[in-house]
């Protein structure tokens, strides 16, 4: 229970400061939203999240793609629930209770969602290594790669070409 309690409080602290972060944004900001999903790790401008929440009950739309998980209904407004990695060709994000959506806002679109694998935090970009072209960046929607000091890769999420996809806007088959 002690888990629960302490992860709850993580993510509750992260959230405060994504809030923080968005309401007295200043200029430009290094600090990125770090999420996973399937087996990558993206950052996400805190300029383009409206909020984090655990995932919500969502209607299933019928005649849709796989990745299309549904629509649900926050706080009154319909949102389009996708999945990161099934959209951008990994398998389906393994259902848990670390499971998250990303509200997203964009000058295009204020009503798309993401479910992703987990929150990570907020990272930033300053104390990473910016890598050279990498071939998945297009596929990912991702502008450019940073490489952290423990190795790993993070993909930032290019959140307005996303939302202007073609195959994005309609999800049906």
């Amino acid at each position: 229970m002690a888990k629960t309690s302490n992860l709850r409080e993580f993510q509750e602290a992260i959230l405060l400061k994504l809030k923080e972060a968005t309401q007295f944004g200043s200029a430009e900001s290094t600090s990125r939203l770090g999420v996973t999903s399937g087996d990558k790790r993206f950052l996400i401008n805190l300029t383009e999240v409206k909020e984090v929440l655990p995932v919500p009950p969502y209607q299933q739309v019928p005649l849709t793609k796989s990745w299309f998980l549904g629509v649900a209904n926050i706080r009154g407004n319909l949102y389009s629930i996708s999945d990161l990695a099934q959209f951008v060709g990994m398998p389906p994000t393994r259902k848990s209770v670390n499971n998250r959506i990303v509200l997203l806002s964009t000058e295009t679109t204020a009503q798309a969602a993401l479910v992703v694998e987990n929150l990570v935090g907020l990272r930033s970009v300053e104390v990473m290594h910016a890598k050279p072209h990498h071939d998945e960046l297009d596929r990912l929607f991702s502008k450019q790669v940073f490489v952290d000091d423990d190795g790993n890769e993070w993909f930032e999420l290019d959140v307005e070409a996303l939302v202007l996809n073609k195959d994005f806007i309609q999800p049906n088959t």
